[in-house]
């Protein structure tokens, strides 16, 4: 066979193979035998290495890479890929529909359902067709790349199936079938290995591996669900149009999914979804509700972390019996007492679960609950499990005190929170329990990510008082470490090596691990953008703070209350000795948007909002939510609403799309 027709051949055995990976992985529809389809591969192979210049990164054969060396690389979303605010019960469905009705000024409004599946989100970036970058959501700002184990995944096409725009990314849920599942924990079982818990554990677990070969064996699967930036190709107006062009480039789509014409069509939608939950062969914790029209969702906009436009309706909860070990109280991080219910480990809603939350003394009345009842426990999602009621009462009905008088850990005295009487908090800054929720929370993986200092290594260390505030995890040594029980000579750089990596994380992350009253990721995020470098914001005042956006009176009292304190400016400075970053990085920028501030009103023709927001960030600028003296421009379109009101009475320059593609050039 001469080069000509030996390429020739090689594109048609790409195309067939991949026409063979969709009918099997997309469609679940395989046309040819596995024996044949591997004498496809086989032959494509022989002919590949037989001209390597022929070797292309979208051919079949090269799905499984290298091993990766290191840890995965950070990867930055296009466009923020936010978290979906939930709901759990037909009434807090409505009260969303109610305010979706008023923002919107109409009730004839179309709804897209589809089955929430109970897997990992991840982006894929597609440039002139090509697969290019994928990603894990991580924070929603930034990502893990893990290209290297998306491109094993047969559901995923290296290379779109139509015309696609120059740059399109991509978003759903990597999962694992339960029969996979059942088959990769029995092979761990086999090899003296720890099993998964559950599919979406493993599906995270195997997402995040090294070695693509490994990853490749353990058939992740994905649905499309989204897209987070289109440039180029034709303009789409409602999310059911995106699917039907996400099914034609190829993608695998979750068959449950329903256009509804109104909200009494939603609700049957859900029922009928979560009847069919148990018959699936992956786990789904609920629906996701989208308003179908993307002008609509332009005009609902987003919160800090959420966007107003769509919403999880979680299914019911699972909940299994059990019995009471004991009744311990947990303080928290902020000094919060929490009664907690130990109990007998019990199979729930995929988890073993050994401990529920029984939220404050009250509750432990109300329930009537003692050491050694039987009693009924229930876990929504991710929510934490807590305990609902009192089966059976146990033969000696040991009773707990409501009220006790003093901290169970540190034994001082404390305080009643709140007028209720019912949330109880320790004063004690030297309290023991405190200090090590602080010390996770600090550690943590969205706060300065310390890998290696989980609750066992934050105790021990505690325990031999090498740690008193967040600052000494800066001066531990490898000597220091050795004398612990849990370390040995390589755990011991791990986390020193872990630590110093800290030193380096951007501000944001932080101010976050702080653990500064009513401040959480993202409003951290918001306050480290908009100072630049913790001085700045340790001087604010509250009306300084409350032009951040979304900062509130009672966020920006939190925070200026945290920094006016004493043992708060000895902290910083002690962080600043030992080197810890006190700076937000400011992101790449070009021309005079660099620093800008932008806020979209009304439906633009040629953009969604998303994909303009996208696109200004790229270039330096911010996207705000609401108008502010701050703002610097204010975009207009069609049906423009209050936000173009407000910018006239501030004197924010308005401009419309036209002198919005000017100036973005």
């Amino acid at each position: 066979m001469d080069k000509k027709t030996t390429f020739q051949r090689i594109d048609q055995l790409r195309d067939e193979i991949a026409r063979h990976d969709h009918h099997y992985y997309v469609m679940d529809h395989p046309v040819i035998a596995d024996k044949e389809y591997d004498l496809l591969m086989k032959e494509l192979a022989s002919l590949e290495a037989g001209f390597p210049d022929a070797v292309t990164h979208d051919s079949p054969t090269q799905r499984v890479g290298a091993k990766v060396l290191s840890g995965a690389r950070v990867f930055k979303h296009n466009v923020r890929m936010l978290s979906l605010d939930n709901t759990y019960s037909q009434d807090e469905l409505r009260d969303w529909f109610g305010r979706v009705y008023k923002i919107l000024g109409r009730r004839d409004i179309e709804f897209v359902v589809e089955l929430k599946i109970d897997g990992v989100s991840a982006a894929l970036a597609y440039e002139n067709g090509l697969l290019t970058m994928g990603a894990t959501r991580g924070d929603g700002e930034m990502g893990e790349d893990v290209t290297h184990n998306v491109r094993t995944m047969r559901s995923i096409p290296l290379k779109l199936r139509a015309a696609a725009p120059a740059m399109v990314e991509v978003r759903g849920e990597v999962y694992m079938d339960k029969p996979d599942f059942d088959r990769l924990n029995a092979r761990r079982k086999e090899a003296g290995e720890e099993g998964f818990v559950n599919p979406r554990n493993a599906a995270s677990g195997s997402l995040k591996l090294l070695d693509p070969l490994e990853a490749a064996g353990r058939h992740l699967r994905f649905f499309v669900h989204s897209f987070g930036r289109m440039a180029g190709g034709r303009k789409l107006q409602t999310q059911s149009d995106f699917f039907e062009l996400a099914r034609i480039w190829g993608f695998a789509l979750n068959p449950h999914t329903r256009v509804c014409r109104d909200e009494e069509d939603v609700l049957k939608a859900c029922a009928e979804f979560e009847a069919m939950r148990t018959t699936l062969s992956y786990d789904v914790d609920g629906v996701v509700i989208k308003v179908n029209r993307f002008d609509d969702q332009a005009m609902l906009g987003e919160t800090m972390k959420s966007p107003r436009w769509a919403v999880a309706f979680k299914f019911a909860a699972y909940q299994a019996t059990t019995t009471v070990r004991d009744i311990v109280v947990q303080v928290g991080r902020t000094g919060v007492l929490t009664p907690v219910a130990e109990l007998e480990p019990v199979f729930c809603g995929g988890v073993t679960i050994a401990r529920a939350t029984l939220h404050n003394f009250d509750e432990i009345e109300r329930l009537n609950v003692h050491k050694g009842d039987r009693v009924l426990i229930e876990r929504a999602g991710d929510v934490i499990p807590k305990v609902v009621k009192v089966v059976q009462h146990g033969p000696s009905c040991v009773a707990v005190k409501k009220l006790p008088t003093d901290c169970l850990a540190c034994r001082e005295e404390f305080i009643v929170d709140d007028e209720d009487g019912v949330a109880h908090r320790c004063i004690n800054p030297s309290c023991p329990q405190q200090l090590e929720r602080r010390l996770i929370h600090f550690a943590s993986r969205d706060a300065m990510d310390i890998e290696g200092m989980g609750e066992s290594v934050v105790h021990e260390l505690r325990e031999k008082n090498l740690v008193h505030c967040v600052a000494d995890i800066y001066g531990l040594n490898k000597e220091a470490l050795l004398g612990l029980e849990l370390f040995g000579e390589k755990k011991a750089d791990n986390l020193l090596a872990a630590v110093a990596k800290t030193k380096s994380q951007p501000l944001s992350r932080l101010i976050f691990g702080l653990g500064i009253p009513n401040i959480g990721e993202k409003a951290s995020q918001l306050l480290a953008r908009h100072f630049g470098d913790m001085d700045a914001l340790a001087r604010a005042c509250e009306e300084e703070l409350k032009v951040v956006p979304e900062m509130g009176d009672v966020s920006a009292a939190a925070v200026v209350h945290y920094f006016a304190k004493d043992v708060t400016r000895g902290l910083i400075e002690r962080l600043k000795v030992s080197g810890v970053n006190m700076i937000e990085p400011k992101a790449p920028v070009e021309g005079k948007l660099a620093g800008k501030t932008f806020v979209f009103t009304g439906e633009l023709v040629r953009y969604t909002r998303s994909e303009a927001g996208g696109r200004i960030k790229t270039l330096g600028a911010d996207v705000g939510v609401s108008v502010t003296k701050t703002t610097d421009y204010v975009v207009t379109g069609d049906s423009a609403g209050s936000k173009l009101e407000k910018a006239r009475k501030l004197g924010v320059k308005i401009i419309n799309e036209q002198e919005f593609e000017e100036l973005i050039g």
